[in-house]
């Protein structure tokens, strides 16, 4: 996590290891901690880091390195468990051109090698951008190519030179596509690492009561765990038959065990929380797994940052406080600390994070017989998250077919970038987010717009992944891809020995947009089924579904072994299913082998089966975004200026003025059409003429606005008596609506065009939102809006506008000229820029926004702000 503290700046980051190290801006207090690390560094990489024999750091070392923070300058250490391991920093040189700062590092030698110096660069880029630098300088000695590498490969426009004997770099500090293809590899590369240590542990210990966590004990150790365990279980009141006071009972525990541990598994105990994480740590654990173990504490954001921070400051990496826990199915690994059954080996990673939400998925694929490659069930409030598994199952050759079941999507950005990576990869299902989602929040403020379920569903869907109404449609995909080849296309053959079940089957295959050929097997009923399936397999047909029916005669066993030995050799996905009064065939025994390719999957439901198989044949790639650039006009500093100074006056937030509205737009190149606001005719005239005429007058009362279909609006108003007329006719339709007759506004006409609404909202689940629609509640009212997750390119908003029902009124409709799409795009683009850029901008909206054949016009803005942290997932780490 990234914040700024009374004591300064401070960011838990990820090693290349996986492991844990916080950055911080240097403190007074440091002074002995700064000596303590430059005694554990090598004669040699202090030759490098001064240019000279440097044995001992002197006082004005001292001085520099922990002088305060400011635009001007900035040094950093990183700290591994409380100790300091590195040291950066940047100093602007006044004799230098523009702001150019020379940067500097210092790394302990045992440390080199783990990206610490590429990451302290990126955080100081940052803080340096933030204080108006333009450049970093630095100088080198020829034989410092490690670091001469650094600065190269990340991805900044960095062209070393040789002078005077030292290798020179001197770059812009302007983010490019490849600094930002360097920061996201790395923390690929990071984040999986994590996640990898966690999942394949050596050793572990497990520590409590026996009676909750006997059972935890039991289960890896009869898993068949392949590394070492360690427990340590006791009665209430005794460990090893002395009294141990009940407040530090488990904490004892752990510091009774022998080191090294990678992984403890203890339970939840919030009195000892502090203790057994500092006692995991001296063991050397870099994970701790807290189980809820009949329990799910419920927390408070403030009280599940404490919980992350207080595992993060002894480098450790925490599940919990209520986890179901981990499996790790790999051959090598067999890991399974967590209270469900060893589930067969597999293709299959699942991502959970609730206990219970977790076991109630967890329980249907151990059921159905669903292989797993992995599991992660991580507590509501844990510290690794669902963008850590993403990544981790990107790397992992075991993982196929991915499984999410979201309460949370955790940081928005990173969410959807790593998820559009991931479902390009890999088949990917997501359960129920729309709803999953509903009451998560990121900020502790109520009253924050959200965005209805549908478009929660859609940008999930646009990022590439599947998205589930229910969990036995996650169950059904996963087996279906596990165990058969994926269909090609839309094409299903339904095949039944029942006219009335087809029938059924194909109605059923419509309505999930497959396209069905039916066939209903007669005659002597198991041979008929399975000459049908043989033929369906060889028609050219993407999927085969076969449905049983037990009328009376026995025939599930003798078709379900058929339908087995035609599956082991499809070409095409087969599935089957299965109806009658006695047990039916399918279920995969306990202690089966892992599952194969060529298995047949057996759903409970022929809708179950027709609906996964639509998921996966209509799931489309989604398109590559564009780079989302600051667009040149954007001045971010001045509409944080508007936001910072709304919020000073009105703490709780409030809607913006006009003016404040009108500057925040302008500094991201969005100009609102000038207007005035008027409360009676005389205004209404003396506006209109200085506007020259051509006005129009229009209602801006929240019942009213945009209302074209109540006629709120009266054009080319071109003297007096017209706007007599007009304020007239706008009054009585105020009075019945129920509205107050002011509220109006005279502003210039416009060209023609279509009246689009352009909305960037802060979700309380999912961040940053834009949405695009035609004006007015027609559109709204039928869904027919155009979302996604902020930022978005121009290129992805002329997507968006093509999304429309609606769009055909943009591209030219009954004769009228087609819309100029370029500046409305831009516009969006701008929207969604904005809304990203500034958390507490919880609302902004440009409606109308007139799409003229030529240009656009914005001829109406509004927004609102809220006392939002500027952080929106305050557990996220920095890059």
């Amino acid at each position: 996590m990234t914040c700024e503290t009374p004591d300064g700046w401070t960011a838990d980051v990820l090693l290349a290891d996986g492991r844990l190290a916080t950055l911080r801006t240097t403190l007074p207090t440091d002074r002995a901690r700064l000596v303590d690390f430059y005694a554990g560094v090598s004669d040699r990489s202090r030759y490098l880091r001064f240019f000279a024999s440097h044995p001992e750091l002197t006082e004005a070392d001292l001085d520099a390195w922990t002088a305060p923070a400011s635009a001007d300058r900035v040094t950093l250490v990183a700290t591994v468990r409380g100790a300091v391991v590195a040291v950066a920093g940047y100093a602007v040189v006044e004799a230098l051109p523009g702001r150019t700062a020379d940067v500097s590092f210092l790394v302990r030698d045992d440390q080199q090698g783990r990206g610490l110096a590429a990451i302290l660069l990126e955080h100081l880029a940052d803080l340096g951008r933030a204080g108006g630098v333009d450049r970093f300088f630095a100088e080198m000695l020829t034989e410092n190519r490690s670091m001469t590498q650094v600065f190269v490969r990340a991805g900044y426009d960095v062209h070393p030179r040789l002078e005077s004997g030292e290798v020179v770099v001197d770059f812009p500090l302007t983010p490019t596509g490849d600094s930002r293809e360097v920061m996201a590899r790395r923390a690929h590369r990071a984040e999986a690492a994590a996640v990898r240590r966690l999942l394949h542990p050596s050793a572990i210990a497990v520590v409590g009561t026996e009676a909750a966590l006997g059972p935890i004990a039991r289960a890896i150790a009869e898993g068949g765990f392949a590394g070492s365990l360690q427990c340590a279980l006791t009665g209430e009141e005794t460990i090893d038959d002395a009294p141990v006071p009940a407040a530090g009972r488990t904490a004892h525990a752990v510091r009774g065990l022998d080191s090294p541990v990678d992984l403890v598994v203890a339970e939840f105990l919030p009195d000892e929380l502090e203790a057994i994480f500092d006692a995991a740590a001296e063991l050397g654990a870099t994970g701790v797994l807290m189980l809820a173990r009949g329990r799910s504490p419920r927390l408070a954001g403030d009280e599940a940052q404490r919980f992350v921070a207080a595992a993060r400051r002894r480098g450790l990496r925490a599940l919990g406080p209520a986890s179901l826990g981990l499996i790790a199915a790999d051959g090598d690994i067999r890991l399974n600390a967590s209270p469900a059954p060893a589930p067969r080996v597999g293709r299959v990673g699942l991502f959970a994070q609730s206990a219970g939400v977790a076991a109630l998925v967890l329980s249907r694929i151990l059921e159905r017989g669903v292989g797993l490659a992995s599991a992660v069930a991580t507590g509501a409030f844990a510290d690794v998250t669902a963008n850590d598994v993403m990544q981790y199952w990107l790397d992992d050759p075991a993982t196929e077919v991915c499984l999410l079941s979201l309460d949370t999507a955790g940081n928005p950005r990173t969410f959807f970038r790593v998820l559009r990576r991931l479902a390009a990869a890999k088949p990917t299902a997501v359960f129920l987010p729309s709803r999953a989602l509903s009451s998560a929040r990121h900020h502790e403020v109520d009253g924050l717009p959200a965005a209805p379920p549908a478009a929660v569903d859609a940008v999930i869907r646009h990022a590439g992944a599947m998205v589930v109404p229910h969990r036995e449609t996650l169950v059904d995909i996963a087996q279906i891809l596990a165990r058969q080849p994926a269909p090609a296309g839309p094409n299903v053959a339904v095949i039944a020995n029942s006219a009335g079940l087809t029938g059924q089957m194909a109605q059923a295959a419509r309505r999930y947009g497959l396209t069905p050929t039916a066939h209903t097997a007669e005659g002597d009923p198991v041979p008929a089924l399975l000459q049908a399936t043989r033929d369906a397999l060889d028609s050219g047909a993407d999927a085969v579904v076969v449905a049983v029916v037990e009328l009376g005669e026995p025939v599930l066993q003798d078709a379900h072994e058929g339908l087995t030995e035609l599956a082991a050799e499809a070409q095409v996905p087969l599935v089957a299913t299965y109806s009658g009064f006695g047990e039916l065939p399918g279920a995969v025994p306990a202690g089966s082998g892992p599952e194969a390719r060529g298995e047949l999957p057996v759903t409970p439901t022929y809708a179950g089966a027709l609906e996964a198989l639509a998921h996966i044949a209509l799931r489309g790639s989604a398109p590559a975004p564009g780079t989302v650039d600051a667009a040149a006009e954007a001045d971010v500093d001045v509409a944080r200026g508007v936001v910072n100074s709304v919020l000073v006056d009105a703490p709780a937030g409030r809607e913006l003025t006009d003016d404040e509205c009108r500057e925040m737009l302008a500094a991201y190149g969005v100009e609102v059409l000038d207007f005035r606001r008027v409360d009676d005719l005389d205004e209404a005239v003396a506006a209109a003429a200085e506007f020259d005429w051509d006005v129009v007058l229009k209602s801006t009362h929240p019942a009213l606005r945009s209302r074209a279909d109540l006629g709120s609006a009266i054009r080319h108003i071109g003297d007096a008596e017209q706007m007599r007329s007009a304020w007239v006719t706008l009054s009585r339709l105020a009075q019945a609506a129920g509205a107050e007759p002011a509220g109006l506004t005279v502003q210039p006409t416009v060209g023609p065009g279509t009246s689009l609404r352009v909305r960037g909202i802060e979700d309380p689940a999912l961040g940053p939102m834009v949405s695009v629609a035609v004006s007015g509640p027609t559109a709204e009212l039928a869904g027919d809006v155009s979302w996604r997750v902020a930022p978005v390119s121009p290129a992805e908003a002329r997507v968006m506008l093509g999304e429309l029902a609606a769009a055909d009124l943009l591209r030219g409709w009954s004769g009228t000229p087609a819309a100029d799409l370029e500046p409305v795009a831009e516009a969006l683009a701008a929207v969604s820029r904005l809304t990203d850029d500034h958390p507490a901008l919880i609302d902004v909206e440009l409606v109308p926004l007139i799409a003229g054949s030529r240009r656009c016009w914005v001829a109406g803005a509004r927004a609102r702000v809220a006392p939002l942290a500027p952080e929106r997932d305050p557990l996220a780490r920095a890059l």
